[in-house]
């Protein structure tokens, strides 16, 4: 099957570039498979060398409308059994409208589908993203239970329903080294990984490790990931010291995850993130908010530690709640993490979207 993802950026510390980097590693073992991005960006995610890689070279934010055109033309001079959107439908709707006959169209939705709706251009066009999935031009999927309630409220319709997945990859040894963010040898780590961003809420985050810190705690914050809101950063710095602090964009998670007692996720609105199925892969306890997929996977004291909500007091109280588990709750929180983590490998989410491919194209 020749398969093309796309999407609008690969850059190192997205979740939705991760997931394309996981799914199409997994999907280029039997398929011939491309992604093609549409903006440039320094720091890409690795991909395997089995997949081809083309970038339309956007440099400038916002949207413009020659990019849909250039994905039209791409994608005419290039047949696809399956062409894979990962949101951002306005790039695509030229080629979804006029390929529909040619190619199938399948396209996931990683998040709320109001707030994937949520600027004007897409609001202004919501209208023709309805048609095409009305009339099967293009087929709508939900990654997580809570993503396909919200896509089936707004449209009207079905989407089908295949969570997210990533690889299960064993950390590299002795490449991080977090003794030297301990204040002292019984200091517990956290770790933060994620954009600094409206949705990830971390003003609220360290609120409330501020107050774990004031209440005596021997614990320490690291925060690990793009700014890409600067407002929300210069908040973060007021709260920055030596327990609470900023080490920039990591391309070793995965490694710092495994060393780290526990990830914190205080989101305001989620798809299924992948940072949280990473800390699952290796036994890191997740204390995350009850948002988005998130309520899919974790389960409050069992496979991690859920707030109530995403209000401050909440995620304060939730990880008081992590720091009063006993040795063998937490022994038992990191096997069920480990053992459930594998409903969420991509081999299971990779095999759900070839059978989805393979039962569109016989329609």
């Amino acid at each position: 099957m020749k398969i093309i993802h796309f999407c609008e950026s690969l850059a190192s510390g997205g979740g939705i570039a991760s997931f394309i980097a996981n799914l199409t590693h997994e999907q280029s073992k039997t398929n011939n498979v491309t992604v093609c991005s549409i903006f440039h960006s320094n720091g890409e995610v690795d991909l395997n060398t089995n997949v081809t890689t083309y970038n339309l070279g956007k440099t400038e934010a916002g949207f413009s409308v020659k990019y849909p055109l250039r994905v039209l033309r791409f994608l005419s001079k290039n047949h696809y059994d399956i062409v894979h959107i990962h949101s951002a439908f306005l790039y695509y709707a030229l080629a979804v409208v006029f390929l529909h006959r040619r190619s199938k169209f399948v396209y996931t939705i990683h998040t709320d589908a109001r707030r994937e709706n949520s600027n004007q251009w897409d609001r202004l066009f919501l209208w023709l993203k309805r048609w095409c999935f009305k009339h099967h031009w293009m087929h709508p999927v939900t990654i997580s239970q809570v993503s396909k309630e919200s896509f089936d409220d707004l449209y009207g319709m079905e989407s089908h329903l295949i969570y997210n997945g990533i690889r299960k990859r064993v950390p590299t040894p002795n490449i991080v080294n977090l003794s030297q963010y301990k204040v002292t040898s019984k200091t517990r780590v956290f770790i933060h990984p994620g954009r600094i961003s409206e949705a990830k809420n971390q003003v609220v985050l360290c609120r409330a490790f501020k107050k774990v810190i004031d209440d005596g705690h021997d614990v320490v914050l690291l925060i690990a990931g793009t700014v890409q809101d600067k407002q929300i950063f210069d908040q973060i710095n007021n709260f920055l010291c030596n327990r609470i602090i900023y080490i920039g964009q990591r391309s070793d998670v995965l490694e710092l995850l495994s060393e780290a007692d526990a990830m914190c996720l205080s989101s305001i609105w989620e798809g299924l993130p992948i940072t949280l199925l990473e800390a699952m892969s290796v036994g890191c306890i997740p204390i995350c908010t009850p948002v988005g997929g998130i309520v899919d996977v974790l389960k409050d004291n069992h496979n991690g530690v859920l707030a109530s909500s995403t209000d401050e007091t909440d995620y304060y109280l939730a990880l008081c709640r992590f720091l009063e588990l006993g040795s063998q709750q937490i022994e038992d929180i990191k096997s069920a993490c480990l053992e459930e983590f594998e409903e969420y490998n991509i081999t299971k989410t990779s095999a759900l979207y070839i059978d989805y491919y393979k039962r569109i194209a016989c329609d």
